[in-house]
């Protein structure tokens, strides 16, 4: 018979991973209300029982969650965009047409963070976005810019700067778990090789939990407005 310490650390051990497993398992949110509830008030976790024990993930019980995808650090003013915000993927889902450009697909991936507390200027989401092509992985397109919200309404501004010369304004409003952006203003710098884009609109839906659905439609000097780029996104964090 194996000595008692033995059997002791053996049974510990054994406990140990079993309950990582199940964990590991279980932890996770049981009600798909959960990252809403939190945008709205990041303090439902301790003060609503059943949110606390049906929103594992969302209340951080799942494990640390990075500050930059945390809803519960969201600023009140940001809650009607708080659904975009973790990093999205599509690995080859890009479908980009126009008339000056032969069509072909693309894969991008997008992320939507939290900026650091220290932060004192008007309260923005960061956003980035990266595609490339589908068969050498080269880079096609970038984008960094901010999404803010009005004080006090859910008119939505998104600014950005692109690695093809242009600086955009886009503004709309918020509807549900949609956005529907449209440009307000352009800059391009002088020796663009882009045709001048004279208007845009920019959709972005989130279909479920963990899809994000974005179309562009464009208008340029010699075409009129149209659909340029369709792509649908899967959420890999948080």
């Amino acid at each position: 018979m194996p000595p008692l310490h033995k059997i002791l650390l053996f049974t510990t051990t054994l406990a140990s991973l079993l309950s990582f497993s199940i964990a590991g398992d279980t932890c996770r949110d049981y009600d798909n209300n959960c990252r809403d509830w939190i945008t709205v008030n990041p303090r439902a976790c301790e003060s609503t029982e059943y949110i606390k024990t049906s929103c594992l993930k969302s209340c951080g019980q799942c494990g640390s969650v990075d500050p930059k995808y945390d809803l519960r650090r969201l600023s009140q003013e940001l809650t009607p965009i708080g659904f975009l915000v973790g990093k999205w993927r599509s690995e080859h889902g890009g479908k980009a047409i126009f008339p000056t450009i032969p069509k072909f697909t693309f894969g991008e991936e997008i992320e939507i963070s939290i900026p650091d507390d220290a932060m004192q200027s008007a309260h923005a989401l960061n956003y980035t976005a990266f595609a490339w092509s589908i068969n050498d992985k080269d880079e096609l397109h970038s984008e960094y810019g901010y999404i803010s919200v009005k004080p006090n309404t859910k008119e939505v501004a998104l600014t950005t700067v692109m690695n093809n010369g242009f600086v955009t304004v886009e503004e709309g409003p918020v509807n549900g778990n949609q956005i529907r952006f449209r440009l307000k203003d352009i800059g391009r710098i002088s020796f663009s090789r882009d045709l001048p884009v004279h208007d845009l609109v920019r959709e972005w839906t989130l279909l479920d939990r963990s899809t994000l659905q974005a179309r562009l439609n464009m208008e340029t000097l010699t075409h009129g407005m149209q659909e340029h780029t369709f792509i649908r996104y899967n959420k890999i964090e948080p």
